[in-house]
């Protein structure tokens, strides 16, 4: 163990790093490995710590690690490192009264500036990025890590019926990682496009699933809507959720979850929670798999 008054002290940034080096290390390793060893030379320090995957914590560091630097490895570094093929992540953002957007679908900002790190933190650890075609619509968002250090990852719009065009920002950034799926009876001569088949008029989530194992993406992360996360959920498909909820009253809006009716409360399930505080906000960590 080192010696707790030689560690050094880090920055936020430098945890942050740190945490991306582990996500760079799973890239490379096998999935049988219990413990992992990370060094990286940070400001021309070489930081140095060994984390024990089925634990979850880390067992020895050559820095001092001060409450904040405690709940991102404690948050990030076990989805990082979850050792299922498949690990689906999905957020959502909420007001008090279960709305995550006005009637007319705005649903920009109503979490704080510290779940939109949260969110662009989660985007820099997954291998994907999956929304419904109406978000793209009503945000316009970029889908990219810019409020953090770190790769943008593939993006996917679900668009069964191929409605959005290219100038969206998802499709028009520089990377070219936007793609979009699409029923497979439609013709299109768009790149970045993948095909699969509808059920009753819609995806089957099952196979979208799949198709993320065939591009050899892991870590899916399912950011909205709220009917495509839904779905994924009634199909018992998703690991982990968070949901953030903010201090603010809508009255009326879009909600949450769209999920078909129960007849009986004995019919619901219950799920195990752990929460923090996220700024303003209070964050719901629920793992369902």
């Amino acid at each position: 163990m080192h010696n707790k008054t030689n560690k050094l002290s880090i920055t936020k940034k430098s945890a942050w790093s740190l945490i991306l080096a582990a996500k760079y290390f799973k890239s490379k390793s096998p999935d049988e490995i219990s413990k992992i060893h990370i060094e990286k030379s940070i400001n021309k320090k070489i930081l140095k710590y060994e984390y024990d995957i089925q634990k979850k914590v880390i067992i020895d560091s050559n820095f001092e690690i001060d409450d904040y630097g405690h709940s991102l490895f404690k948050m990030y570094l076990p989805l990082i490192f979850n050792n299922q093929k498949n690990y689906v992540i999905a957020h959502l953002a909420q007001t008090l009264d279960g709305l995550i957007a006005t009637k007319s679908g705005e649903s920009k900002y109503i979490s704080s500036k510290e779940n939109l790190f949260h969110i662009h933190a989660l985007r820099a650890i997954s291998d994907i990025i999956i929304v419904g075609y109406k978000t793209v619509q009503f945000d316009n968002p970029m889908l990219t890590t810019r409020l953090v250090k770190g790769e943008n990852p593939m993006r996917i719009i679900i668009d069964k019926d191929n409605k959005l065009s290219k100038k969206y920002n998802v499709f028009s950034n520089e990377d070219d990682k936007g793609y979009k799926i699409i029923s497979d009876k439609l013709k299109s001569r768009n790149t970045n496009i993948f095909q699969l088949p509808l059920v009753n008029n819609q995806f089957d989530e099952k196979d979208i699933i799949s198709l993320m194992t065939k591009l050899n993406k892991s870590i899916i992360f399912i950011e909205g809507g709220g009917m495509t996360i839904s779905k994924f959920y009634q199909e018992n498909l998703i690991n982990k959720l968070y949901l953030c909820i903010s201090p603010i009253i809508l009255g009326e809006g879009i909600s949450s979850f769209i999920l078909p009716e129960k007849q009986s409360l004995s019919e619901i399930k219950q799920h195990e929670i752990t929460y923090s505080i996220m700024g303003t906000d209070i964050l719901c960590d629920i793992n369902l798999i």
